[in-house]
């Protein structure tokens, strides 16, 4: 309670599920993101605070760091190219807020202290990369492409027949 007394000090504006998009142009023609930020600050100093709940686990900031969590730096390039409408400018700060009930009550973790800029770069660098890869039809989609990054997980694990498929491999 007064840590969010204290950064709401600094916050000029509040903004919740704020609905933004973004289309980047790749060989196969336009590609649009989507998100729903769960809370947007405007902060005193110009810049923005991007918040996304989560009741669970957070990601680890080296899962971030690496790109398999790409939510917040994306929707910090949303945010930076006007895709939240009104509200665009640059995130100088990205969060996970954990809410559990508990005691503690939540949790906050800050990705990436200080300027998140070169983070939100290097993930929109990887998933333009992404998005040009599948563009091209030789590319298989595979079930798991990384099994240590696969979802601990999945409402549809029962439909995926991953199992069948690697026993056939």
């Amino acid at each position: 309670m007064a840590a969010e007394a204290a950064h709401r000090a600094a916050v000029v504006e509040s903004l919740s599920e704020c609905e933004g998009r973004w289309t980047l142009h790749s060989p196969g023609g336009p590609f649009t993101i989507t998100a729903k930020a769960d809370r947007i600050d405007r902060l005193a100093d110009g810049g923005f605070l991007v918040v996304d709940y989560k009741t669970g686990s957070v990601p680890q900031p080296a899962t971030v760091q690496a790109g398999f969590a790409p939510q917040l730096p994306l929707e910090g390039a949303i945010l930076r190219d006007g895709g939240f409408g009104d509200v665009n400018g640059s995130a100088t700060a990205l969060e996970y807020w954990r809410l559990s009930g508990g005691r503690p009550a939540g949790e906050r973790r800050v990705i990436d202290e200080g300027e998140p800029g070169a983070l939100i770069d290097r993930v929109v660098g990887r998933v333009k990369a992404l998005i040009e890869w599948f563009d091209d039809p030789s590319t298989p989609y595979l079930a798991v492409p990384s099994p240590r990054w696969a979802p601990r997980f999945s409402d549809y694990r029962h439909l995926e027949r991953i199992a069948e498929n690697e026993a056939e491999e």
